[in-house]
C-alpha cells in the first residue's frame, strides 16, 4: 500500500473555505490536517463534498464520532440530516491550540452510492487539555464526489495544511 499525492492547500492568511479537488477515481482516499487554527476562538472544523467543484449544503449529512478527553469521562456525540459534516470539537485559537488529523473516504467517484469518511484527530487546548476524536461520517446522497471544501464553525480556518492522497 502507497499514497499519491493529489493536492494539498497551506493556509497562512485566513480564509473562509478551503476546497481539496481531486477525488477522481474509485480508490480510497486519505487527507491529513496538519496544524488547523481558527482564526476566532472555540471553532469547530466542517466539511462538505464537492459535486463537480461546488459544495452540496443540503441536509445530508450525518456523523457519530467518539470523544476521548484527558480531563474526564468520555462522550458520544452524534448528528444527523445536518448541513456539513462535523469533524472536530471546538479548537481554540489560543497560543498552543491545534488540530491535527487523519480522514478517509470511501466511495467519492461512484455515482451510485453514498460517499463516507472515517476520520481520528486528535486537539490541544490553551491548558494543555489533550481531547481525542474518532469517528464516521456519511453523506446520505448518491452522487460522485470530486473533492472536499472545509471551513471553520465560525469565523475562518486561520492556519494549518489540508492535503489529499490516493490510496494505492
Amino acid at each position: 500500500m502507497g499514497l499519491v499525492q493529489v493536492a494539498t492547500e497551506t493556509v497562512t492568511s485566513a480564509v473562509s473555505t478551503l476546497d481539496l479537488i481531486g477525488t477522481t477515481t474509485n480508490d480510497v482516499y486519505m487527507i491529513t490536517i496538519t496544524g488547523y487554527i481558527p482564526d476566532t476562538d472555540v471553532n469547530d472544523l466542517r466539511a462538505r463534498v464537492l459535486e463537480s467543484s461546488s459544495a452540496n449544503s443540503t441536509s445530508n449529512y450525518d456523523r457519530a464520532m467518539k470523544v476521548l478527553r484527558a480531563d474526564t469521562t468520555f462522550q458520544n456525540l452524534a448528528n444527523t440530516n445536518e448541513t456539513y459534516y462535523d469533524l472536530t470539537t471546538s479548537v481554540g485559537n489560543n497560543t498552543g491550540e491545534q488540530m491535527n488529523g487523519i480522514l478517509y473516504l470511501y466511495n467519492a467517484n461512484n455515482s451510485s452510492e453514498y460517499t463516507f469518511l472515517t476520520m481520528e484527530n486528535v486537539q490541544l487546548s490553551a491548558t494543555a487539555l489533550l481531547i481525542g476524536n474518532q469517528g464516521g461520517a456519511v453523506f446520505t446522497s448518491a452522487s460522485a464526489v470530486n473533492g472536499l471544501q472545509f471551513f471553520a464553525g465560525g469565523g475562518d480556518i486561520g492556519s494549518g495544511t489540508f492535503t489529499l492522497y490516493r490510496v494505492v
